[in-house]
């Protein structure tokens, strides 16, 4: 896992160093993403071409990678621009399950899929970062505790497992995509769980 993390980041040390030459700042890149993000989501909810939005998300999440990239290339590395990079991360995340609200999917168990994708935007999305962040700002955690917050389905492994679906769903079926969400959704819940009880655990033993 170290090798494959340290080839990771040498893959996106070149193409931070081949694409420093470009006059766009890292912060510039953040916001190309965000734009393209909003070009692929109209294209799956409005002219309902999801072929060609998933192709732009990918893109987007190119840009997301860029940045970072671009930055350490450049040394403009910044707590900044890690809090701007975070936040168009959201934007980007948000702007696509939203869209596919507006994509014909199928019902699965007699429930509207909108219902699954605004789940995964609340229990995947939004809660799990919520609870880590508030955690950290009523200090109830320390800052390296709340860095330290994990769980079972975190952003990477959230956006595999709907990337995952929809590969099914395009190739075979779509219901495999309402799958996914709702597993998704089962294993955002946990990672809830996980980190409330994460943040009950780090509390100072009262002594009686």
């Amino acid at each position: 896992m170290l090798k494959q993390d340290q080839g990771a980041k040498g893959i996106q040390s070149k193409i931070g160093a081949a694409l420093a030459i470009i006059p766009l700042s890292p912060n510039q890149w953040t916001l190309l993403s965000v734009i393209i993000a909003l070009g692929a989501g109209v294209s799956i909810a409005i002219t309902q071409n999801l072929i060609l939005g998933l192709v732009l998300f990918a893109l987007a999440g190119l840009c997301d990678i860029i940045d970072g990239a671009v930055a350490r290339a450049r040394n403009q590395a910044s707590a900044l621009g890690g809090f701007i990079d975070g936040v168009a991360d959201r934007f980007v995340e948000g702007i696509f399950l939203f869209s596919l609200m507006f994509y014909p999917l199928p019902t699965v168990a007699g429930v509207d899929p909108r219902v699954w994708i605004a789940l995964v935007i609340f229990l995947g999305t939004c809660m799990p970062s919520f609870v880590r962040a508030y955690a950290d700002h009523k200090s109830v955690i320390t800052k390296e505790q709340a860095l330290a917050m994990g769980g079972i389905c975190e952003r990477s492994e959230r956006l595999l497992i709907i990337i995952i679906g929809l590969g099914l769903g395009l190739f075979a079926n779509m219901e495999y995509f309402i799958y996914a969400l709702i597993l998704v959704c089962i294993l955002s819940a946990i990672t809830i769980l996980q980190r409330l009880l994460g943040v009950l655990a780090n509390q100072p033993k009262v002594k009686a």
